[in-house]
């Protein structure tokens, strides 16, 4: 924009600062004095970049955006993730790039995000990806508007839930998938039969440390890689969670999925007895690592693959998954817990804690902490609704069911 086009005029009793050939306005909103609007302009004099330009199209400026999303993700002291860098990515590389009719930012409203979507669902996009690209969307355009770009904020009323063209009647279609959860009886099985043959080998061992890291305390995946044996504390009976290690991303990294995910989980008797056996065990056939769960081979901890293969090994065992191998991988054939190898274990016991809040008196605030979520709200919609019979084994060991004690 040429400064030297811009000009001053009244308004509603205060001043407002335009383009003298198109009369397009500048600044947001009325400005009080006339001092004011001179003052604007003198802005935007020393700082270009506050110009909102006029030329700028949505396609162009959304790959850069998702683009910037990745390059901010490499850097491991930046919270933001691969995984929510990705999510614009996969947007602009299966939706928008081939399916949008191009437009100015500015010209981007809601009717032109109505049809985006409706093309989308016709393509065969499902409804929750399409929801997901939708919040995307907004808040790119909300960092256009913090950047000046002048978008059209009118798409940010934009509900795809009332777009009626697109939203399945079937409710499982509409809304997330629950994630499967292993049947009570079976699972206490195979906890009780993986203790018997635990002292066998290091991969007996393991097979008996991993299950029951994850039945007893529901961690992610990246937070159990990046746990360290000084994370258990002995004396005052906590596990730290304070970082996450991701093998894509650097390895290990001192942040976790949120704020919320920065916790001490508290420990019980039968948590501290496993802890004391495991790291035992892992001097014996580690003596070097210093990693809670470390890899079978190196220094590093346990790999994503090994992660997976030893949790599907261990479901073949016991008959919830059949599986092949394919150089050296574990291929899954069919499996009830195909998307959810770990996350099973994290709803069980997300449901088992929320379906003996009363019973058991469990605060919100215990129930977040212990499975790392910032608002209880989150923890209950995504844990809350499960098939009630899942809990109903619980004992006194605050929802986490077993019948005897892991450590005899």
């Amino acid at each position: 924009m040429n400064t030297s086009n811009l000009t001053i005029t009244r308004k509603r009793g205060g001043w407002i600062v335009r383009e003298k050939a198109t009369r397009k306005q500048v600044n947001q909103g009325i400005l009080r004095l006339r001092k004011d609007a001179l003052e604007f302009i003198d802005n935007l004099i020393n700082n270009e970049s506050q110009i909102r330009p006029s030329k700028l199209y949505f396609k162009s400026e959304f790959k850069k955006f998702a683009d910037e999303r990745v390059d901010i993700a490499s850097d491991p002291t930046i919270a933001l993730t691969f995984g929510g860098a990705a999510g614009y990515t996969a947007d602009w590389n299966t939706r928008i790039e081939p399916l949008f009719d191009d437009c100015l930012l500015s010209d981007f409203k809601y009717n032109q995000m109505s049809a985006f979507i409706i093309k989308c669902s016709k393509a065969g996009h499902k409804f929750k990806t399409l929801a997901r690209m939708a919040r995307n969307i907004k808040a790119f355009l909300k960092v256009m508007a913090e950047r000046g770009n002048n978008p059209c904020l009118d798409m940010l009323k934009y509900d795809i839930t009332k777009q009626w063209e697109v939203v399945p009647a079937d409710h499982e279609l509409r809304y997330e998938t629950k994630t499967s959860v292993i049947d009570e009886d079976q699972l206490g099985k195979m906890i009780l039969d993986l203790q018997k043959s635990k002292d066998k080998d290091f991969k007996s061992a393991y097979k008996f440390a991993l299950i029951s890291t994850l039945f007893l305390f529901g961690l992610r995946r990246a937070e159990i890689k990046g746990r360290k044996q000084k994370d258990v504390d002995f004396d005052n009976s906590f596990l730290t969670i304070n970082s996450v290690y991701i093998a894509r991303e650097g390895g290990l990294l001192k942040r976790t999925k949120n704020k919320g995910s920065f916790r001490n989980i508290d420990v019980d008797e039968n948590g501290l007895l496993f802890f004391n056996w495991w790291i035992k065990t892992i001097k014996k056939y580690k003596p070097k690592s210093d990693w809670l769960y470390p890899s079978f081979r190196g220094e590093a901890p346990i790999s994503d693959s090994g992660f997976s293969n030893l949790l599907w090994q261990t479901f073949a065992d016991y008959g919830f998954a059949k599986i092949h191998y394919h150089n050296g991988h574990v291929v899954v054939d069919e499996s009830p817990l195909k998307n959810a190898v770990s996350k099973t274990f994290r709803h069980r016991l997300g449901t088992a804690l929320i379906n003996a809040m009363d019973y058991e008196k469990l605060s919100r605030n215990y129930i977040k902490k212990t499975l790392g979520h910032t608002r209880f709200a989150t923890s209950q919609d995504r844990y809350g609704n499960h098939d009630t019979q899942v809990a109903k084994s619980i004992t006194a060991t605050k929802g986490r069911l077993l019948n005897s004690k892991l450590i005899s």
